[in-house]
Formats: structure tokens, C-alpha cells, sequence
């Protein structure tokens, strides 16, 4: 699939030699380029992905840095050292791939200390306060480049127009604003926010400014008894949400934003204002510190997410429903590839990717919540493949991964991964796609059956979920778990090998263990849950899910299973069946 924005290999090349200039004039040893934009976002448009234009590569994490003098060095976990590969142009960048005991962040501290960087620039605006320290720590000297500089000399694409912010129907969401902001602050309290998808959940606003977030480009300082909004004079606002209750929106533009926080300062007279280290820019910071002073300004970790991650029941009825509707929209997609084959028509893997968007949007979506994965055969081991392709030809005996979600009324993101194959029931798969395929179905079964005291860490449900592979020698280079919100990946709830987050009632989290054989091909099996209280035993937790779609039974080996994952697996399969959601009836 042709990407939303297209670079050569000579325009790559002449980037960094433009960056290489700047750097040149300003006297820098390297230059950090994050995968950022200015509000820490994890899903950047590719116009707005600064990385990009340095290194052509697509994927949603990475890092970079660019020395003074040899290749450009991308920092890559797990999921993106295959696709890496794939995307750069080796004689000008070199891909550099994070073990699964390490990060990309941690490698690349510890390059800026190898190559003995003494002048290490970077974009403030672009780069967060708490990455910052590491740099800092790494490098003799640090050099902030202002917002737009790079702009005069590298030429960046511009985003279209936005969408109008709208104020979501009480029968979408929780409670209104002031009830959340009454609960969390105190008096002379505040917050700054950058965190699009806090922002989003303290105003109860949607506006899908972004492809795949149902967020909206804004900070906001948040107090006990109002938030201020700040947006462009651009961003069009709806008058329900402008009249709501303790929301005040100021359009202004961002040069202006210090002299706005100076005049509500000098009215509320804040004495404690709390800022999430990881999620403000270095920019931002600054202006935080001029406008309350250091002795004013606390450090929250998480920012918002302790009370966001704990879903309000509203919220749970709503990501129920917008899951019912996924479920309907896969399942679809599924039966549509089967059907396709048995009847001898050709389809490709561009034409799945674009066939999983008209089945969600035929069950009432607005918008996909990430780029949907589509792989085909061996491009299913590319943990997140974003380019399908109109030359792959899918085939009967194809194993196929299908990675999708969307949003629907209330704006919460849908999550779910399937692998399957292409034939019908009396088609006989290779056996080494059944044999991954079970081990991994024995993962998602173990983590996802467990009773667990309340706040067990995400790294204990980890390794019930990596057993059964392991054992049989094969691993995965992600975590088995993230938080599922108003983005698709929300922070207050993670379950991985690193993991020290504890599992609380009201979290909603994906477990999603996977295979993967270059050249071969791969199989992820990702369901939702939502953490409850044990209906038996006080003082533990368990799962219930929010997806109901049946695994493909050719692909299944009961003889690798248990008697309770047989039982586990009966038991889910018979309400998928309930629903009209199993695959086993499928021909």
C-alpha cells in the first residue's frame, strides 16, 4: 500500500545533509530526533513525524540519533526490527535493534556516551521532559533548537484542516467534568496537561484531529472548579461544548499561550500546579517554570491516568458496545476471506485492508483506531506490518493476521487480533501454523483465565502468558499487554516483562501473545478485558473479556490443549456461537 506520504532515498539523503549543516553551525557533536510531535504523541501523521524525513521508516516507536559525521542510527524494538529493515535505506541509516531486556531509549543514552557526544542537540518542543534528563545525563552539554527551526531548512509537510470538537452525549460517558475535577483537585490545585487523550476524558470532547485517535489537538490547564482548553484559532469548537459546564475554551495562538497561563495565574493564585515529566515537552516546561516558579510546580507521574485507567461503569458499557460492533466487523471481515476463496475469486492483501474498513464502518464506525495490520503469509511475522499490498495474492492455504479496531458513539478505542487461515473447514493447514497457533491460543487462555490478588505487577500475568511457548522454545519481542481507553494504547495499566504496574479493579487491558517466524509467517491472538473483583475470593482479581470471536478450529490441535483450556476454550466458543460470532460455522 503506497504510504500517506512518499520519500526517495535522494530526498532522505539530502535531509540529513540539511540537518548535518545545522548541526555544522551550531557546533553539535549529534542531534536527537524523537518520534514526536509537540504533544507526545504516540500516533504521529507522517507529515508531522520529524523522524521520518530523516529515516523513511514508518512505524509509531522509534528513536534517532544523528551523529556529526557516519550513518543515521534508528533505535527499534521488538516489533519494528523486521519492518525496519525493510523501509531504510542501509547505506544511510543504520537500524539499530533493541534486545528484549533493553529499550530504545536505553540504547540510545548509551551511544550518545560511546560516541562521546559532547554537544547534543535536540528539538524542545519534540522531546519530553524526562527523556531530556537521561540526554542530559548522557551528554556534557545539551542545545535546545526551537519550535520551527528545523522548518526553515528541511522541508515538512503541513496537516489539513481539523475537525470541529464536540461535547459526547451523556449516554456515551461518565461523569461531567466538575464531577471528575471535584473528586481529583483541591483548592489552589492544578494540573497542565498535554496528554491529548486526558485532555479528551477530563472534558468529555471528541474531535478526531488525528487519524486514529478520537482526541483533539489542545493543552489544557486543569483546576478544581474549571479546565482551560487552549486551541488554535483554527480548531473549530461545537457551541454544545464551548456552554458546558467548567469548560472554558480560549483560542489563541501558541506564542501567546505564556501570556494566557500568566493572566489565569494572577486570578486564581494556584500554590501547587502537578505536570507528568514524561508527557511535557522540554518547551513546555520552561514556560511552566517562568509562569509558576519551581517551588510551584510538582511532578505527577502518570499525570491523569489513575483515575482515567479505573473506567467508570457508563465507560464499561460503552466499550462494551463499541466491542460487539468490532466483534460483528471482524468476524465479517473473516467470513468475507473464506467466503472470497471458496468461491474462487482473487482478493489481495490491500483489498483485506481496505474490506476491514467498510465492515466497520457498515456496523457505525467513525474511524479506524490504528492502522489496520493486515499480513498475508510471511509478512505476518512483521509484528506491526502497515503496508499491505496489492501484488500479494491471498491464497487457500495462506495464514493470514488480521490486527484492527475502530471507534464508534462514545469515542473509545476497539482492539482485537486474529489469526486465520484461508481455507474452509476440509482444507488442511501446514502444521507448523497449527502448531504456533495452539501454543499461542495456550497462552492467551493461561494469562487470560488467572485469579490474581489485587495489585499483582504486569510482569507476574507476563510470564503466564509466555509458558507454553517458551517451553517449547519460541518467545515474542512485545509485551503481552496494554491499556485500551480513549486511545488504543493508554498508560495506567501495562502487562509485560519489565511490568511493575499493579492490576487494579476498573483497568481495561489487551493480552495478546504471539509467534513470529521471519519468512514464514505469524500468529497473534490479542483480546480485551476489563480487571474485576473475584465474584469468590476477596481480595482477587480476574478477567472478563469484551471480545467474542471464535479462533479458527482448523488451526486448533486439541490435543495441546488441557482438560481447563479445553473447557476454558468450550465455554468462550459458546458464546461466540451465541452471537453469531464463531468461526466454526464457518464452511
Amino acid at each position: 500500500m503506497k504510504k500517506s506520504l512518499d520519500l526517495s532515498n535522494q530526498t532522505i539523503k539530502s535531509n540529513i545533509q540539511k540537518l548535518k549543516k545545522i548541526m555544522e553551525e551550531k557546533n553539535l557533536d549529534a542531534m536527537y530526533i524523537s518520534s514526536f510531535d509537540p504533544f507526545l504523541n504516540e500516533y504521529v501523521p507522517l507529515q508531522d513525524n520529524h523522524r521520518f524525513y530523516f529515516t523513511a521508516f514508518t512505524g509509531s516507536t522509534a528513536e534517532v540519533l544523528v551523529l556529526a559525521s557516519g550513518k543515521v542510527r534508528l533505535y527499534v524494538d521488538g516489533r519494528y526490527h523486521e519492518q525496519a529493515d525493510l523501509e531504510v535505506d542501509h547505506e544511510q541509516v543504520d537500524v539499530v535493534k533493541s534486545a528484549a531486556d533493553s529499550s530504545i531509549t536505553a540504547d540510545l543514552v548509551k551511544d550518545v556516551t560511546k560516541f562521546n557526544v559532547k554537544r547534543l542537540g535536540y528539538e524542545a518542543d519534540r522531546t519530553s521532559l524526562g527523556y531530556l534528563k537521561r540526554l542530559t545525563q548522557a551528554a556534557q552539554e545539551t542545545v535546545a533548537l526551537a519550535g520551527g527551526e528545523l522548518a526553515k531548512s528541511v522541508e515538512f509537510q503541513k496537516l489539513g484542516d481539523l475537525k470541529e470538537i464536540q461535547l459526547i452525549a451523556r449516554e456515551f460517558r461518565g461523569r461531567d467534568t466538575l464531577e471528575k475535577t471535584r473528586s481529583i483537585f483541591k483548592d489552589e490545585e492544578g494540573m497542565y496537561l498535554t496528554a491529548l487523550d486526558s485532555i479528551a476524558w477530563i472534558t468529555n470532547c471528541r474531535g478526531y484531529h488525528l487519524p486514529y485517535l478520537s482526541s483533539f489537538y489542545a493543552r489544557a490547564l486543569v483546576t478544581k472548579e474549571k479546565v482551560y482548553i487552549f486551541v488554535t484559532p483554527e480548531t473549530p469548537v461545537s457551541d454544545k461544548a464551548k456552554k458546558e459546564i467548567g469548560l472554558e475554551f480560549i483560542s489563541l495562538p501558541l506564542s501567546d499561550l505564556p501570556k494566557e497561563l500568566d493572566k489565569i495565574q494572577n486570578t486564581l493564585h494556584l500554590k501547587n500546579v502537578w505536570f507528568d515529566p514524561a508527557m511535557s515537552n522540554a518547551a513546555d516546561f520552561g514556560m511552566l517554570v517562568k509562569t509558576f516558579g519551581t517551588e510551584r510546580l510538582t511532578e505527577k507521574t502518570g499525570g491523569l491516568y489513575d483515575w482515567q485507567s479505573i473506567k467508570e461503569p457508563v465507560e464499561m458499557q460503552q466499550i462494551a458496545a463499541s466491542f460487539n460492533r468490532s466483534d460483528r466487523a471482524i468476524f465479517n471481515t473473516i467470513k468475507w476471506v473464506k467466503d472470497s476463496l471458496n468461491a474462487g475469486k482473487r482478493i489481495t492483501e490491500l483489498d483485506l485492508y481496505h474490506e476491514t474498513t467498510k465492515k466497520y464502518q457498515a456496523e457505525g464506525a467513525k474511524d479506524q483506531s490504528f492502522n489496520t495490520i493486515s499480513g498475508v503469509g510471511a509478512n505476518g511475522s512483521i509484528i506491526h506490518y502497515g503496508s499491505p499490498s496489492d501484488e500479494v495474492i491471498i491464497k487457500k492455504e495462506d495464514l493470514i493476521l488480521l490486527d484492527s479496531g475502530g471507534y464508534f458513539d462514545g469515542g473509545f478505542a476497539t482492539d482485537c487480533t486474529r489469526a486465520f487461515f484461508g481455507g474452509s473447514a476440509s482444507d488442511k493447514p501446514n502444521p507448523k501454523y497449527i502448531e504456533i497457533y495452539t501454543l499461542v491460543l495456550k497462552g492467551l487462555l493461561a494469562c487470560a483465565s488467572a485469579v490474581f490478588p489485587e495489585g499483582t505487577k504486569g510482569i507476574v500475568l507476563d510470564g503466564l502468558a509466555r509458558t507454553p511457548m517458551r517451553k517449547k522454545g519460541y518467545d515474542y519481542a512485545h509485551g503481552t499487554g496494554h491499556g485500551v481507553g480513549i486511545h488504543v494504547h493508554e498508560p495506567g495499566v501495562r502487562i509485560s516483562s519489565i511490568s511493575t504496574v499493579p492490576m487494579k479493579a476498573g483497568q481495561v487491558v489487551s493480552i495478546e501473545p504471539g509467534i513470529y517466524i521471519p519468512g514464514f509467517g505469524g500468529v497473534r491472538l490479542e483480546n480485551i478485558y476489563r480487571v474485576e473483583k473475584h465474584p469468590v475470593h476477596a481480595g482477587m482479581l480476574h478477567f472478563v473479556g469484551f471480545v467474542f470471536i471464535g479462533f479458527d478450529p482448523a488451526l486448533v490441535d486439541m490435543k495441546l490443549l488441557n482438560d481447563e483450556e479445553k473447557a476454558v476454550l468450550e465455554e468462550y466458543e459458546a458464546e461466540c456461537s451465541r452471537r453469531g460470532t464463531s468461526l466454526r460455522a464457518l464452511k
